[in-house]
């Protein structure tokens, strides 16, 4: 099996190495060498990714679609209500939900009024959050969410996906999960419109 290197990779899939660097360090991709201080990562594993499809924004049911961009989970020993910030593949699925939900810049509106809030790693959908009930304003333009943790992936590659069934919009969230659905924004969180509207 052939290894290239991080910036061949990076340029097979069209993304800054810095954010295959991200996909990398989230544990998305299963199987990853060091070669002195290279990082390197099998060819096939990237031509795998480089060939999934992007999110059919045709297709979604709302006429946008909230992105939460996030990068690697990274502890919080000074907040109390959650251990960690940010995606990490290897993290218990109350742990991701916590970390993802908040506290985010963001027009908690359009998050509430989709429904679905699509949680990316570089250009790469990692996990969903669907049924929501409500945005808590911390007062300085930040909002935590109550929602579910409706899919997410631990491996982009194969991909290895879980799909919560029995929480709303389950079939939303696997029409996105592992997809690519590149978005823009000058904060956490973008807002896709649809190609219908």
């Amino acid at each position: 099996m052939t290894d290239i290197t991080t910036i061949v990779a990076a340029e097979e899939l069209g993304v800054s190495v810095n954010t295959f660097k991200k996909l990398i360090a989230a544990g998305l991709f299963p199987e990853v060498n060091r070669r002195g201080n290279r990082t390197m990562v099998p060819a096939a594993d990237v031509r795998a990714l480089a060939r999934r499809d992007a999110v059919d924004l045709e297709a979604l049911e709302g006429a946008e679609l909230p992105v939460l961009r996030v990068g690697p989970a990274e502890p919080t020993p000074d907040d109390p209500e959650r251990a960690w910030i940010g995606y990490a593949a290897g993290l218990a699925p109350e742990d991701m939900y916590e970390a993802l939900r908040g506290w985010w810049r963001c027009d908690p509106e359009r998050v509430l009024s989709a429904g679905v809030l699509a949680v990316t790693v570089g250009p790469y959908v990692v996990a969903v959050l669907t049924g929501f009930r409500g945005a808590e304003p911390d007062g300085a333009g930040r909002y935590r969410f109550s929602a579910r943790l409706a899919a997410f992936t631990s491996d982009l590659v194969t991909p290895v996906q879980v799909v919560r069934t029995d929480v709303p919009g389950a079939a939303e969230a696997r029409r996105l999960l592992g997809r690519r659905l590149d978005s823009e924004s000058g904060g956490p969180v973008a807002y896709v419109r649809s190609q219908a509207v």
